[in-house]
């Protein structure tokens, strides 16, 4: 007998599910700022500096194909106002660069790339112009007019994109203190949208079906509610509400973890690559907490990718591979309450994406795996059947150890895939407890995996921040310090930023510090000087210490 189950909350679009099913997509920036060496442009850089001449869209594609994105997302016209194509309402675009002797198109090579490996695209077209004349308050109609024109000549135009079509429009609310408040005209932006891209996904800061994170560290809150309440957001919406979501919310939004692979935005050679490490526990924080991971990697004046940025991305998904080679409970027995045949405990571990679990009966529910013989792993997986809305709010693992059942690890949502990691265990028998849930709970899956060792570098021994967290005000400078216990030889090591709640432009400016220990130094006093930003309240960002690319310490610096 089936028995039905009804929806639960706002739902989400085919295009929502597919891209929660994608998981991983690269961000492109590429610009004038590539060639100032800078992260946010004035609109008055000379486009004669703008000159990729070894440039490669294909190349780009290629790579990001074999190391399993998904989509790409292309930034077309950044907060300075050049525009990567010959826009026919602009002079400030690539037409007035040598590159290709003025007659060359970005955002067409791309598009011819994606389309080959069909790969799906995304359009970032920054609302904030800091060139054009008509970004003043005075006149927001014929700059609303202006953005309007564009969307339409990139959205309209069957050379662009993926064969024509976008699966992402992004709407940067980033807009730099002093800049003219113009109002947007979202609503006709967004029929437009719908209108010449259909069910498009819209990322902006308003109601839209992707949302910013809150962050640019990657990492997704937890519990992560994949709706909200659109009167909550806005470019004044609180950041701890879009990191979480909200039980409650009305509408479908995904929370889209977006951050670099370098500290900036924008390709600076004297910075370098996260290291493996960094980008695994980004992947457990964003895709492992049910949301997609929207990674940076930006390409060098050349117009190429970085060779080490290349490496660690092949270092990343053969990561992925090995995680998930081997599915531990797949075939396993499932015990516990079912609402029916059709929702029963053995389709949680059949391996089938059609095939889901539910029970109606009261909390907590306990579901509990034998997985025929002891297995192990330090890592399980858990999907809810979002087609139905998300409803978990709260689990708990644990796992039998020579007959006494001992706790593995606690969670709230679970959403399109939560991974759940705990200590290293050889068991045979493993339950899930549901304790919370909005409605009847449905889950589609629940596996195993062991994560793959990860080749630990030689360590720098006695290099460390004094202090793991400062706080400091808005506008003041911080002043932090650096200890080395081993100092017998020189040593060179860098300071970088890295984005938190707090960003470029707004918290801080972006710089490199290269330090030079001598043999004997034992300590440095160092400053940097943070920016004062409008509204009462408190932002971070990172500070990463870094010796040959490693990541030795990080210290978390609060601004209010």
């Amino acid at each position: 007998m089936v028995r039905e189950v009804k929806p639960h909350g706002p739902l989400p679009s085919q295009a929502q599910l597919a891209y929660l099913e994608d998981e991983l997509a690269a961000f492109i920036h590429f610009g004038p700022n590539t060639f100032y060496n800078q992260e946010w442009g004035t609109g008055q850089e000379d486009p004669e500096r703008f000159n990729p001449t070894r440039l490669d869209a294909r190349e780009w594609v290629r790579v990001l194909k074999e190391t399993g994105f998904k989509k790409l997302i292309l930034v077309v016209k950044h907060h300075d106002g050049f525009v990567l194509y010959p826009t026919a309402y602009t002079d400030y675009s690539v037409k007035a660069s040598p590159w290709r002797n003025g007659e060359g198109d970005l955002l067409l090579e791309v598009s011819q790339a994606a389309t080959e490996f069909d790969m799906d695209m995304g359009l970032y077209l920054s609302p904030w112009d800091a060139h054009s004349s008509l970004y003043h308050v005075g006149r927001e109609a014929d700059y609303n007019a202006y953005y309007l024109a564009q969307l339409k000549e990139i959205l309209s135009n069957p050379a662009y994109g993926n064969g024509g079509k976008f699966a992402e429009v992004w709407m940067d609310g980033a807009r730099g203190e002093g800049a003219q408040k113009v109002n947007y005209e979202f609503e006709k932006w967004f029929e437009t949208i719908r209108e010449l891209q259909g069910d498009c996904l819209i990322f902006s800061t308003e109601g839209t079906s992707i949302r910013w994170i809150g962050n640019e560290r990657g990492y997704a809150g937890d519990p992560l509610w994949q709706k909200v309440d659109p009167d909550r957001l806005g470019t004044e919406a609180e950041l701890d509400y879009l990191q979480h979501g909200d039980p409650s919310g009305t509408i479908f939004s995904i929370g889209e973890a977006d951050v670099s692979i370098r500290p900036g935005w924008f390709y600076h050679e004297e910075q370098d690559p996260k290291s493996l490490e960094e980008l695994v526990e980004i992947y457990f924080h964003s895709v492992g907490r049910g949301t997609p991971l929207l990674l940076n990697i930006p390409p060098n004046q050349d117009g190429l990718f970085d060779a080490k940025d290349i490496e660690r991305l092949y270092e990343f998904a053969a990561y992925r591979n090995e995680l998930y080679k081997e599915g531990l409970a797949l075939g396993a027995e499932v015990s516990g309450p079912a609402l029916s045949a059709d929702f029963a405990c053995h389709h949680l571990t059949d391996g089938l994406k059609s095939s889901s679990w539910a029970r109606d009966v009261g909390l907590p529910i306990q579901l509990e795996l034998d997985l025929g013989s002891p297995k192990t792993f330090d890592v399980i997986e858990l999907r809810e059947d979002l087609k139905l809305g998300q409803r978990i709010a709260a689990f708990h693992v644990q796992v039998e150890v020579d007959g006494v059942w001992q706790e593995f690890g606690r969670g709230f949502t679970v959403g399109h895939k939560r991974l759940l990691r705990g200590p290293l265990v050889e068991v045979q028998k493993v339950r899930v407890m549901i304790t919370e849930s909005q409605d009847l709970p449905v889950l589609t899956k629940i596996s195993l995996y062991k994560t793959p060792s990860l080749s630990k570098k030689e360590v720098v021994q006695g290099l460390a921040f004094a202090e793991k967290s400062l706080a400091v005000a808005k506008g003041e400078t911080l002043h932090f310090r650096i200890e080395r216990s081993e100092s017998s030889t020189p040593l060179e090591a860098k300071i970088s930023i890295q984005p938190g709640t707090g960003v470029h432009g707004v918290a801080y400016q972006d710089e490199i510090q290269v330090l030079q220990f001598q043999a004997g130094e034992t300590e440095k006093r160092l400053t940097l000087p943070t920016l004062d930003f409008a509204g009462d309240k408190t932002l971070d960002f990172y500070l990463n210490l870094t010796v040959d690319g490693q990541l030795v310490d990080q210290l978390q610096v609060q601004v209010s």
